[in-house]
């Protein structure tokens, strides 16, 4: 007479165990977003104070171009309106440089994140840089979508002389500044 097997089968236990060892093994490796996203925020609810100056070029010193972070181009869209303020209770600001680390000035930066009060797809705006290459956008703090809070930063101007690169930052909801730096190299 047969015997009757009254439990899974031993491969399909087998098979369940290595599936979750290797979704466990990827999500130990990855990082906090999945995304390539990197912490960028301060919080603490400190007065956010002006940046100080950046130190002058080293002669024959070169900058890493940044490169596009994965999810830094969702939501993004060319019509972004000119400095618009997005709020208070957030600070996004940072530096642009070429790739001979000289600052950019008058180079067009976007900004837009999800807050209690705006989607991603209607808290934006595009500001551009100062002679000393920084831009800065006042904003309501950053609220999650989908995920963890994020800010993007961008620059993608038609007929630019430089490339295109879009950064999607994570940040924590009480943070009170974001500093995300760019560093844009030549199109040619």
């Amino acid at each position: 007479m047969p015997t009757t097997r009254t439990g899974p089968h031993p491969v399909a236990v087998g098979a369940v165990v290595l599936l979750v060892a290797v979704i466990a093994a990827a999500l130990w490796n990855s990082d906090e977003s999945g995304t390539g996203a990197r912490q960028v925020g301060e919080a603490g609810g400190e007065t956010v104070a002006p940046a100080a100056a950046l130190p002058p070029p080293v002669p024959g010193a070169s900058c890493a171009p940044t490169i596009t972070n994965p999810g830094g181009d969702n939501n993004y869209r060319e019509d972004a309106p000119l400095d618009v303020p997005l709020g208070r209770g957030l600070v996004i600001t940072g530096t642009v440089r070429d790739t001979a680390c000289r600052p950019l000035p008058g180079v067009p930066v976007q900004v837009w994140l999800q807050t209690a009060l705006g989607s991603e797809r209607e808290n934006r705006t595009t500001v551009l840089t100062g002679p000393d290459g920084r831009y800065r956008v006042a904003s309501d703090p950053a609220v999650a979508q989908f995920g963890e809070p994020n800010v993007h930063v961008a620059h993608d101007p038609d007929e630019s002389p430089w490339r295109s690169v879009w950064q999607r930052h994570v940040l924590h909801p009480e943070d009170t500044l974001a500093v995300v730096d760019l560093t844009l190299a030549p199109v040619s």
